[in-house]
């Protein structure tokens, strides 16, 4: 049996795992994993009254009202589920195929008059304009559908040697969609963290959990994107609701059953330069 006045320390961060709520109030699937997190905050608020007289007029009784508890999760990433369920409704949309364009904007100066044509839906470069887009990992992309403008907004059909002008054009993707629409706002959902505690006695850690019957995501959000700095980080804020049972949060201190086994020992490799000779001689380089 647990001994109850044991003392502990708190200090490593928790992995969440957020479920969806079955109609008898439990949790049914998995929606999001995280474990990824920098900070993960429990935070207990609540307002108070009380009566005062005598000499003084100092406090004779408190009550208590007003509870309020809030769970704050700032993640280092982001996925697409995330980013749906802090936002939107948690519907990620795939968005993929033969008509799947994702349309760009850039601007260039022009090196000739000649405006770039199709040839079979290929644009070659030509004054001052590449047909490519160039990705973020070097690679060449075809551009499609390109419309070009000068820097009036008015369509052009000759370029003037010199001048700047903006192209938009398309680019084919596989990506997912996520819509931020005025009547969808994040669910409620059962929520877990797992972490550690460790022991004064002993100096190990033990585990440590957190139960959230119903949270609900809170829809303020922002996401910082700045050219100097620390990346941004992705705020997730949860108000935990009142469940049928009262019971809003549970602590659950733990250590596992039985007496467990050792892990089998792991062969260790460490690469030397005639590895990557070999590699190469293999793939031809």
């Amino acid at each position: 049996m647990a001994n109850i006045l044991e003392q502990y320390g708190i200090k490593e961060v928790c992995d969440f795992t957020l479920y969806d709520i079955g109609a008898d109030g439990k949790p049914t699937v998995p929606v999001l994993y995280l474990d990824t997190l920098k900070v993960s905050t429990l935070e207990q608020t609540a307002e108070d009254t009380s009566a005062k007289g005598g000499k003084g007029n100092a406090d004779l009784i408190i009550w208590d009202f007003g509870k309020e508890i809030n769970i704050t999760l700032e993640d280092a990433l982001f996925s697409a589920k995330s980013m749906a369920i802090m936002f939107g409704n948690g519907t990620v949309t795939d968005y993929t195929g033969a008509s799947a364009y994702i349309m760009k904007t850039e601007k260039f100066v022009a090196t000739a008059e000649t405006v770039p044509v199709a040839n079979s839906n290929t644009y070659s470069d030509a004054s001052g304009w590449s047909g490519k887009y160039t990705a973020p990992d070097g690679k060449l992309y075809n551009k499609k559908n390109p419309k070009f403008f000068d820097a009036k907004g008015a369509v052009v059909t000759q370029f003037t040697k010199g001048e700047t002008y903006f192209c938009s054009f398309d680019v084919l993707v596989d990506g997912a969609i996520i819509d931020i629409g005025a009547s969808t706002f994040p669910g409620t959902y059962y929520a877990v963290g797992d972490t550690f505690a460790r022991s004064r006695t002993t100096g190990k850690d033990e585990e440590f959990q957190l139960i959230i019957p119903k949270a609900k995501v809170m829809s303020e959000n922002t996401i910082t994107m700045e050219a100097e700095g620390d990346p941004s980080v992705f705020n997730m804020n949860l108000r935990v609701l009142r469940p049928a049972d009262g019971k809003m949060v549970r602590l659950v201190k733990y250590k596992l059953s039985g007496t467990g086994s050792d892990p089998a020992a792991d062969t260790t490799s460490i690469y030397h330069a005639t590895d990557l000779q070999a590699k190469a001689a293999q793939s031809g380089k």
